[in-house]
């Protein structure tokens, strides 16, 4: 049985230069020690934090069974040795690589005793797999505790002898309080949840970076709008104009095209308690402008919906309409004759920010014109890991579209996330059955089930996934087409939530299952709405399609 590691997920470390040295001596040391050896690192995800290591300077931690706790330090490539001190330079610094294993093992024993009030037994060893020690007499440390170039191979090794040759008693609890600190100190995060946490806290605090470019601006009259990509924090930015509304005392209208978005926007309002704030999809807000001057409106009638901005323009209103700033969200699927509504909402000195995505326009609608607004641009992507954002890249240069479809993205998020993965069908009892092994693998990799997000490429006319109750062993989270007193949405009991793409826009969840994806052509409009898919995976996307179109796609992606 091989040695515990963490933390635990090494098969997906996609790493170069100096990690994936570092990642192959992980794998190495996870092969030769037994497993009652544990290994603590922090590699897979230490390109979080500006690309450092999180221990800063050693790779490794190994807890012994003994109880003994070694600290390798790897250092690759040429160094020099001059009077029995080992330098590595580093860029203009050069670092003394035994004051360093003195400094790291001075500092830990230091803290575990603070927390402990005991002695942590520890053992520095010295690892340049790259280098000979020309001379090991006279070294600042123990020879035997140099690995070089000689006994590359010989590192597992070296630990176990070391380990069997000391006389410290087992102590199941006293290890466990190592591990514990070990852990802690080194901020690890062995579990998907825990990662999943550490991810979310870390993307949103990269993504407020639009709301902090906005904050700094300053015009009159303030109409802003905002273009910006998938994960570039629009969503943030909305929310923030309603926080500091709220602050201001100023009244604020929040708009979009979608209801379930404009759902989840009013759920976050009220959990916020930020007064003064309207909420409101576009048709929503139109039924209500005219219900509040005594209107009904017969939907029955065909067109119905086509006609609501006639009636409002046509509908004498309450000055409640009026508000000091509003939010357009998703104006990439709004009608230019829906404009006038909106500016009837609006005073001489009402704020207006307008946000939208030009790639994620699925109605096929032309854009809005806006003569005289500021306009701010960014194709920074925060939420998605690399390989969802490289996935799409490669898609839009493998499909040649006639009209030259512009994808500017650009990946700011530094998690590499997980591989993608494919489960293909050819039947629609394959496509049921595949969905639910694709739900089962994302269980497998530790999300839990209020993590995943089943989103269907058909509507919910259409679709045969949206139409079920459970996928084998799993029971779906269905909207029931019912809102509650709050407007707030009415779903089944289900523990998955299953949706469509188009109900889904402006949400985003850890794990997401793409499923139904069969084309005949993969035309445009089928690569906007895979592109509203897959940018919707914050950590593991996985796509469930027919053969033929699965083919086609892992053949663009290079999988």
């Amino acid at each position: 049985m091989p040695a515990t590691v963490y933390p635990s997920d090494t098969s997906a470390l996609a790493l170069d230069g100096a990690q994936a040295r570092e990642r192959d001596v992980l794998l190495q040391l996870q092969a030769q020690l037994p497993g009652d050896f544990t290994i603590y690192h922090g590699i897979h995800w230490s390109r979080i934090e500006h690309g450092l290591t999180v221990t800063g300077r050693i790779q490794f931690l190994v807890l012994s069974p003994s109880g003994l706790v070694f600290i390798v330090l790897m250092k690759t490539g040429l160094m020099k040795v001059e009077e029995g001190r080992v330098f590595k330079q580093l860029g203009e610094q050069r670092q003394d690589v035994f004051h360093a294993l003195a400094e790291q093992g001075a500092l830990l024993a230091q803290k575990f005793r603070q927390q402990h009030s005991m002695s942590l037994q520890l053992e520095p060893i010295f690892y340049c797999p790259d280098f000979t020690v020309p001379e090991l007499t006279g070294l600042t440390v123990n020879a035997e505790r140099v690995v070089d170039a000689r006994r590359k191979d010989q590192l597992a090794w070296l630990l176990q002898t070391i380990d069997s040759s000391v006389q410290l008693p087992f102590d199941k609890t006293r290890n466990r309080q190592i591990h514990s600190f070990l852990c802690n100190v080194l901020n690890l995060v062995p579990e998907v949840g825990a990662l999943a946490q550490a991810a979310e806290t870390l993307v949103t605090r990269l993504s407020h970076g639009l709301e902090q470019w906005v904050a700094r601006l300053s015009f009159e009259p303030f109409r802003l709008r905002v273009s910006g990509t998938a994960g570039s924090g629009k969503s943030q930015l909305a929310f923030a104009e309603l926080q500091r509304n709220h602050t201001l005392k100023a009244r604020s209208l929040y708009v979009c095209y979608n209801r379930p978005l404009s759902s989840h926007m009013a759920q976050q309002v009220r959990e916020a308690a930020l007064m003064g704030a309207a909420v409101f999809n576009f048709h929503a807000l139109c039924d209500r402008m005219l219900r509040d001057a005594g209107q009904e409106v017969d939907y029955s009638a065909p067109g119905v919906f086509g006609r609501l901005a006639e009636q409002v323009l046509a509908t004498p209103l309450d000055k409640r309409w009026v508000f000091d700033s509003i939010v357009v969200d998703e104006g990439q699927d709004f009608d230019q004759s829906w404009l006038p509504v909106l500016q009837r909402c609006a005073h001489s000195g009402t704020r207006w920010l307008w946000l939208e995505d030009p790639i994620q326009n699925l109605y096929g609608k032309p854009a809005i014109s806006l003569p005289g607004w500021v306009n701010l641009h960014t194709p920074m992507n925060f939420r998605n890991p690399k390989r969802v954002v490289q996935a799409l890249l490669l898609m839009h240069q493998a499909f040649q579209f006639d009209s030259q479809l512009d994808l500017d993205v650009e990946a700011a998020c530094p998690l590499e996330g997980l591989p993608l993965e494919f489960f293909e069908y050819d039947s629609e009892e394959g496509l049921l059955a595949q969905t639910a092994k694709a739900i089962t693998a994302c269980l497998r990799h530790g999300f839990t089930r209020n993590q995943i997000a089943v989103l269907s490429m058909r509507g919910h006319e259409k679709s045969r996934i949206l139409a079920q109750a459970s996928l084998g062993p799993h029971s779906l989270r269905h909207f029931t087409g019912r809102y509650d007193t709050h407007g707030s949405q009415i779903f089944t009991e289900g523990n998955v939530h299953a949706e469509s793409v188009y109900r889904f826009k402006g949400q985003s969840a850890q794990a997401v299952v793409v499923t139904e994806l069969a084309f005949d052509d993969f035309t445009e409009s089928d690569f906007r709405k895979l592109f509203v898919a897959m940018t919707r995976a914050k950590l593991l996307l996985i796509l469930v399609g027919q053969t033929d179109t699965l083919a086609r796609l892992r053949g663009a992606i290079h999988y």
